[in-house]
């Protein structure tokens, strides 16, 4: 199994496994039966906000994972899903947070953390049983920020992407209008403003993109669970292939 390909990986709570990966950052992943059976599966790459940060490989898992590993997704849809963890001090893209106001910082190379996401992700794809033309990225607050990050890195690895109250560097957008985007953002988000979404969609339609876009107007900062139990979500996300 690709897993193998990491230090310090024991299986914990049943199907997820905890690891460690050869550059030091812990993450956590899922592969249901099917994988054991030796089935082609697509992959699940999901960036939590910053309240998840730290070391202990655990409140990664917190949001959407225990949706995307329920038994009920995952007979109808099985999936490898895979949650980085980010430590403490660092974040899944560069950006300003002076006065709880969230601000995007360009940048040519990817923030350490972000850089050993995509060794990862990069160790994946060497795994024959990972579907390559349905390879998913999705993310929450500081997590979408980190979506749409590594997009603008690696837009030729990804299918679709589900970013939820972040924001893009949007002189990058351009290199993935090509990927199918669902993004979602709560209208009275008090943490990140939903100008930051609003300005995202206005550049991704601008340069070419048709994304679809799910604004909740009496929704604030934590409207992920609800984007996840979006009825056509997880029907849409797995019906995109390269």
């Amino acid at each position: 199994m690709i897993i193998m390909m990491y230090t310090q990986c024991k299986e914990v709570d049943g199907s997820w496994k905890k690891s460690t990966s050869e550059q030091g950052l812990s993450y956590r992943s899922f592969y249901p039966d099917d994988y054991a059976e030796g089935k082609k599966l697509p992959l699940i790459l999901f960036l939590h906000g910053a309240g998840e940060r730290g070391n202990d490989n655990e409140k990664q898992l917190v949001h959407i994972a225990p949706i995307l590993s329920s038994p009920e997704v995952q007979e109808k849809n099985p999936c490898i899903l895979v949650f980085p963890q980010c430590p403490e001090e660092d974040y899944w893209a560069h950006v300003n947070t002076v006065g709880g106001e969230w601000s995007v910082k360009v940048s040519d190379t990817p923030t350490p953390a972000m850089g050993k996401v995509i060794s990862i992700l990069d160790k994946l794809l060497q795994d024959p049983q990972v579907d390559k033309s349905r390879i998913y990225i999705s993310g929450l607050s500081m997590g979408g920020f980190g979506t749409f990050d590594l997009l603008s890195r690696r837009p030729e690895v990804f299918a679709a992407a589900i970013p939820i109250c972040g924001g893009a560097d949007t002189t990058k957008v351009d290199r993935y209008t090509h990927v199918p985007i669902w993004n979602f953002h709560g209208a009275m988000d008090p943490v990140v403003s939903v100008d930051f979404s609003q300005q995202f969609i206005s550049n991704y339609i601008e340069h070419g993109g048709i994304p679809r876009y799910t604004e909740y107007h009496d929704g604030e900062h934590n409207v992920w669970t609800r984007a996840y139990e979006e009825e056509e979500l997880l029907p849409w996300l797995f019906s995109q292939k390269k």
